[in-house]
């Protein structure tokens, strides 16, 4: 007897253990945990070959169930919590499994998920339990090879060079830089550099 449907977070943290005793995510037990608590984690972070992972999902009875996950999970790539977001559309039906059949119920169901990372929303795609690991694998390939980090260099790179050709053509720079560092002195005199 189902005593009241299940919260999106109950299923969250049942996926999260699934997959990791399946070895798909490193999901910390402290989070596994807590899904038998009553406080349940808003996020559920997991490792996948040393990047963080968090896994937000919704019912798909949810009034605007697509629109809402979709922000939450962008949301979390914005916010640096991590760099692959799992987005799920559990079919409604999981609300209403007996808890005792959830682990198997879930590992039978389709979901419809999709991969956010910083250089790809991907797209929505059904997906059993098994192919949870594809997924992640050609998003985290993809992920590496299109060289992220270069890109994040050249911008940081580009910004550097910006704010010193403005610093450098600024009157006042040379002044405030010599009051803020300090020169060596030679024979109580400071030593100049021309």
């Amino acid at each position: 007897m189902i005593l009241s449907p299940l919260r999106e977070e109950v299923l969250n943290v049942k996926l999260a253990e699934l997959l990791s005793q399946s070895g798909i995510l490193s999901v910390p037990e402290s989070i596994i945990t807590m899904g038998n608590t009553r406080r349940l984690p808003d996020v559920l972070i997991g490792n996948f070959f040393g990047m963080r992972v968090v896994l937000e999902g919704k019912v798909f009875d949810t009034k605007n169930a697509i629109k809402i996950l979709e922000a939450d999970c962008r949301r979390r790539i914005q916010e640096g919590i991590a760099g692959l977001v799992i987005g799920i559309l559990y079919p409604p039906e999981l609300r209403n499994v007996e808890w005792s059949e959830l682990e198997h119920t879930m590992v039978e169901k389709t979901f419809k998920i999709r991969v956010f990372s910083e250089s790809d929303e991907g797209n929505w795609a059904d997906s059993d339990f098994d192919d949870i690991s594809a997924i992640l694998r050609r998003t985290y390939n993809s992920l590496i090879n299109e060289n992220v980090v270069d890109s994040a260099v050249d911008e940081l790179r580009g910004g550097i060079e910006e704010a010193t050709q403005r610093l450098s053509s600024s009157p006042g720079t040379e002044g405030r830089l010599k009051e803020l560092l300090i020169l060596p002195h030679q024979n109580g005199r400071e030593i100049s550099e021309e």
